[in-house]
């Protein structure tokens, strides 16, 4: 059982302190008797525990603490120091340093508790933010990754949401213009927002112009606009309609094909800049087909030449023989291009039509 307060990196490197911390005094107090030193080597006990109080807990910090002032005084046992002024004040300054050491072991746990706990909360919000997908709605088969840029936080200011319906499945996926808390806030706004509208409201542009009101009313930076870019699409049975605020369109994926955009024409200006909303287009796709909804994250992607992810790269990772494995596979291939040092954050919405089955024909196709 771990200790409290002791982080899964300080356990998983723990024979970094305490152990490392008590072989370096052996090996100290060895060389000091093998060199005839006299005490001169005392000092270098003191870095004994400062090796503890870097990765290890107050607790066994303290163990290495004691262990090295312990072996302070007995050192000056083989040369005959053991009292003198030079030998007092050696183990002084070990004293004084293992003291300092408990005081950075306690500061550097607590500061990971605090980390721990911010990290939690990060988890928390992401799945009151972005809610986990259904693996499937009629004969709809879903599937979501979302990757944060910042090491170790879970949300920002991407977003996707599915909102199933009678007869259609309506989905949004989108980019926030911005950073940061402000970022995730009004993500978080434009979600719930989209959950509403999409159930009450009959047309696809119609979302569109109550997302634009809502993002509208966001306080405006001191500098540029306030915007989302986002695609809205809407599913029923074979057919779909799109709308492109500003944002890329999907890819579609059909089995032995290489992936293509679903529409090439200029997309519509992003939500929160006003005006009227052109409809959306409509496409039909048939069973097997799959839509990769993507942020800018994956083509903005770049390796080390500045060249930008090449879409048909993937084929392969599209044709993997289910959703998580595919979306898995996508996100493989960026890591792949960028060399491993991805810079921006990147959501994924994977949707594949399925045959539909006697039951779904019975409940209406629902």
């Amino acid at each position: 059982m771990t200790e409290p307060g002791r982080s899964a990196e300080s356990v998983h490197r723990s024979w970094l302190g305490l152990p490392a911390a008590l072989a370096f005094i052996a090996v100290v107090l060895l060389v000091d008797v093998a060199a005839a030193a006299h005490a001169v080597l005392i000092g270098f006990l003191a870095l004994a525990p400062l090796l503890a109080a870097a990765v290890d807990t107050p607790r066994r910090t303290a163990v290495a603490s004691a262990a090295a002032t312990v072996a302070a005084v007995l050192a000056g046992l083989p040369s005959q120091t053991l009292g003198s002024l030079d030998h007092v004040l050696r183990v002084a300054v070990v004293t004084t340093v293992s003291v300092a050491a408990l005081y950075v072991a306690r500061a550097r746990t607590l500061r990971e508790e605090r980390i721990r706990q911010m990290s939690e909360i990060v988890r928390v919000t992401q799945k009151a933010i972005l809610r986990e997908v259904p693996s499937r709605v009629g004969a709809v088969a879903l599937g979501a990754r979302y990757v944060s840029a910042q090491r170790g936080a879970g949300v920002g200011g991407d977003l996707y949401e599915v909102v199933p319906g009678p007869d259609r499945l309506r989905v949004i996926i989108g980019d926030v213009c911005g950073k940061g808390l402000p970022a995730v806030q009004l993500a978080s706004a434009v979600i719930g927002a989209f959950r509403q509208s999409a159930i009450v409201r009959d047309r696809l542009e119609q979302v569109a112009i109550d997302l634009d009101a809502l993002v509208a009313r966001e306080p405006k930076p001191a500098y540029g606009f306030t915007f989302v870019t986002a695609v809205l699409l809407e599913v029923r049975g074979p057919d779909l309609w799109v709308m492109s605020c500003g944002h890329p369109m999907p890819l579609r994926h059909r089995p032995g094909r290489t992936p293509v955009v679903l529409d090439e024409r200029e997309p519509d200006r992003p939500l929160g800049l006003g005006g009227r909303r052109n409809p959306p287009t409509r496409h039909t796709w048939a069973t097997g087909d799959r839509l990769l909804l993507y942020t800018d994250g994956l083509i903005e992607a770049r390796d080390a030449g500045g060249r930008f992810f090449p879409l048909p790269l993937l084929d392969r990772p599209l044709s993997a023989p289910s959703l998580s494995k595919a979306l898995d596979a996508v996100w493989r291939a960026v890591r792949t291009h960028v060399d491993g040092e991805h810079r921006d954050d990147l959501a994924l919405l994977l949707i594949e039509r399925l045959p539909v089955d006697d039951d779904e024909v019975g409940r209406g196709g629902r």
